[in-house]
Formats: structure tokens, C-alpha cells, sequence
């Protein structure tokens, strides 16, 4: 029983087609199908640019290959037999457990690369460096990227969405 103060609460009944009596239905937000549509291809267009940025963003481990393989391709060039019959993945692995500087004067020494090499080797390390250097600023402006790629062509289709409805909600007044 309430008292004074309190005021009694009102509950509205609506009366559904079969005659029963239940309460309104909730206010929650309810989407249309074009919404549902354009949330799904939101979603699967973001997994696929996340893969692809997976895929061609590079990272540390691919700028190490790229910096064993420049260093392979020089000593090549003194010795063309060098490496021959060696697996690329037995190649990677002597050098990232070696380190990689031990692993490039081993490399000069079992192929007797002296001074004459200092130059390719050189620009080798300046380049690796600077890959690395640039590295995080690439992944940064990457996922900058992806972020507009993805909210250009989303926000284009969620607006289509919603002046074909728009224009579907005219028609039903002007027919109606």
C-alpha cells in the first residue's frame, strides 16, 4: 500500500492480436535490415583489411630475412658458388642464433671477403638499420591508413543505406 508520499505506480497494458494482455514493448533500439547488413559487411570488410594489413605491413622478422638475404646476395656476388645447396631456413636460423654481426664475419671469412666488400656491407647495415629505425612510424601510419579505408567506403554505405530508406519511407506516405 503506498503512502502519502509516494505516488501510485501506472502500468499500461497493450492487448496483443490473440487477446491476451502484456506489457509494451521494450524501447530498446531495433535495427533495420539494411543496418544489419551494413554492420556484418562492416565487420567482415575490418577482418579482411586487418589480414591484409597482417600480411603486408612489414615487421622485424622480415626485415631481418631481407637484411640475411642482401647479405647472401653479396657474398654471392664474390664467391657465386656460396650458399649453394643450403637451405634458406637453415641460413636464417645459423644467423639469428649466431647474432647477426658474428654471423656476417664468419660468412666474410669462410668466403674470404676482405676489404674489397666493406662497401656492400656497409650499405647492407645502413639499410637495415634504417628499416628498423622507420619501422614503428610504418606500422602507425598503417593503421592510420586502414582506419580510413575502412570508415570511407563504410560511411558511404551506411549514407546509401539510408536515403534508400529514406526514399522507401516517402513512397509508403505518399502511397498510404
Amino acid at each position: 500500500m503506498p503512502t502519502k508520499n509516494e505516488t501510485p505506480t501506472e502500468v499500461t497494458l497493450e492487448q496483443s492480436a490473440s487477446g491476451t494482455w502484456t506489457l509494451p514493448g521494450t524501447t530498446k533500439r531495433q535495427f533495420k535490415p539494411w543496418q544489419r547488413l551494413w554492420l556484418v559487411t562492416g565487420i567482415i570488410y575490418l577482418l579482411l583489411l586487418a589480414g591484409s594489413y597482417n600480411i603486408l605491413m612489414p615487421n622485424r622478422d622480415s626485415i631481418e630475412r631481407q637484411m640475411i638475404f642482401s647479405v647472401t646476395e653479396e657474398v654471392k656476388r664474390y664467391d657465386g658458388m656460396a650458399f649453394a645447396g643450403e637451405s634458406p631456413r637453415k641460413i636464417y636460423e645459423a644467423a639469428r642464433t649466431q647474432g647477426y654481426a658474428a654471423w656476417i664475419s664468419e660468412v666474410r671469412s669462410k668466403y674470404r671477403i676482405g676489404s674489397e666488400g666493406n662497401t656492400g656491407f656497409d650499405r647492407i647495415e645502413k639499410n637495415y638499420r634504417e628499416a628498423l629505425s622507420y619501422l614503428p612510424m610504418k606500422q602507425i601510419s598503417g593503421i592510420f591508413i586502414c582506419i580510413i579505408v575502412w570508415c570511407g567506403p563504410m560511411a558511404l554505405l551506411y549514407a546509401i543505406g539510408f536515403v534508400v530508406d529514406w526514399i522507401k519511407r516517402g513512397v509508403r506516405v505518399v502511397q498510404g
